[in-house]
């Protein structure tokens, strides 16, 4: 099987456990977007691991593999690979040579660029991570390989600086002897990354010519796609299904199955709009209930109801098959839950998802209200699967799939693998290597 798993609304949804669960299904996990701005949380056997740049599913998978789509830290990831291989994680690991590095350059830049933002500000992770894409579409970025040549590093960070000297000035860049160091510094962990370097575009297709089951990772959310979301609070990437063929050089067409990822509720990290948002005290006990806080920053995130117009054009944006939903368990203690079912604007209802900054300005949502169903007894739910789940809770699931006419495969009712329930009828139930 090939498959993608992906998030649907403003990232955080779970998918790293979601995708470490469905690892053992899969030979081969690829991840072909983003950088260090995504988290991905994994809890397993008493340890939880957290991983920004290797796929989460590192841990089960033969091989791994970053691909050319992502802007990867080399000083982080060298850590991240050296703590799973301390962990006993004993993945192949293949990274694209055509992947963009992210400097602290980059971090500098990202920092200035958003005090320059004011009022547009995006609540950036200030990991570098657009300042690098910038330097990818102006085509002056630094590659994977090219931390193996000093000569080439010297040229591109002298041209990085040179372009950008106006937002540098001020920083400790602004000194050549710096930029030397960096360079110096590049090259240095270029010998460490230099054993995992590939053509990983020819690596994935051997892999599927082989009969080998891949899975494609995605980061960040649908919402924050670069194109597809609420700019200009967004990522700089795509996050969508459709971008595994440009971050990974493999044919979407041969994609058998797109699993998308919700959380029960919505939360979301940083500026920008956030329909079903909702504040006060409901709103810290759903956070604290939810541990919502970055994996990446340890900002707290805000957190809204489930937005099902918003799932509708994730959905369809992704060709998902089915969906994977989480922190259902958590929503479940609230004192009351409510579901946005639709959008009005000026007293009509409207059939879109508005992303005009102007045009999100006094929506008015339509909501319906579920009662709580508590804590699942979980012996009952791990004995009988979907069957155990509570009637209430069952009843939510059962509006979702009514609503958005997709089928819910998994239900994740904890961080652990084994509280993971996988819907007989599913093809990922019985995929398998």
């Amino acid at each position: 099987m090939i498959a993608a798993v992906l998030g649907l609304q403003f990232g955080d949804e779970g998918k790293g456990k979601i995708t470490d669960f469905l690892s053992d299904r899969f030979e081969v996990a690829v991840r072909f977007n983003g950088g260090g701005n995504a988290g991905h949380t994994v809890v397993t056997d008493g340890r939880t691991f957290k991983f920004h740049l290797v796929p989460s599913g590192s841990l089960r998978c033969e091989t791994v593999v970053l691909g050319n789509g992502m802007v990867i830290d080399p000083f982080a990831l060298k850590d991240e690979i050296q703590k799973l291989r301390e962990s006993g994680g004993n993945a192949e690991i293949k990274i694209s040579k055509m992947a963009h590095v992210v400097t602290p350059m980059h971090k500098e830049l990202d920092k200035k660029e958003e005090e320059i933002r004011s009022k547009l500000s995006i609540g950036t992770t200030a990991q570098g991570i657009g300042p690098t894409y910038e330097d990818k579409y102006a085509r002056t970025g630094i590659r994977m390989v090219d931390l193996l040549s000093k000569t080439i590093l010297d040229e591109k960070v002298e041209t990085i600086y040179r372009m950008k000297e106006s937002l540098l000035k001020d920083t400790k860049f602004s000194q050549q002897t710096e930029r030397q160091a960096l360079s110096s510094a590049l090259l240095e962990v270029g010998k460490y990354v230099k054993q995992f370097l590939d053509y990983t575009e020819n690596i994935i297709y051997e892999k599927y010519s082989n009969g080998k089951n891949i899975l494609f990772e995605g980061a960040q959310g649908t919402m924050l796609d670069i194109d597809f979301g609420m700019y200009p609070f967004v990522t700089s990437s795509n996050a969508l299904s459709g971008a595994l063929s440009t971050g990974a050089g493999f044919s979407f067409r041969k994609v058998d199955f797109v699993l998308g990822v919700v959380k029960a509720y919505t939360s979301k990290v940083g500026a920008g709009p956030f329909p079903s948002e909702i504040e006060g005290k409901e709103a810290d006990r759903l956070r604290d209930l939810g541990h919502e806080y970055g994996t990446t920053t340890g900002r707290p995130r805000r957190v809204g109801w489930l937005d099902l117009p918003l799932l509708k054009y994730a959905t369809r944006m992704n060709d998902v098959d089915a969906l994977a939903i989480t922190k259902i368990d958590t929503l479940g203690k609230m004192d009351k839950i409510k579901v946005c079912t639709g959008y009005r604007k000026n007293g009509k209802s409207i059939d879109y998802i508005p992303r005009n900054l102007e045009e999100v300005d006094g929506i008015d949502l339509e909501l319906r209200e579920f009662e709580p169903w508590g804590e699942p007894d979980y012996d009952k739910v791990v004995k009988n699967g979907f069957n155990g789940l509570p009637e209430k809770m069952k009843e939510y699931i059962e509006f979702i799939v009514d609503y958005l006419k997709i089928p819910v495969d998994i239900v994740s009712l904890g961080e652990t693998r084994n509280m993971t329930i996988v819907r007989e009828s599913s093809e990922l139930k019985s995929n398998g290597k």
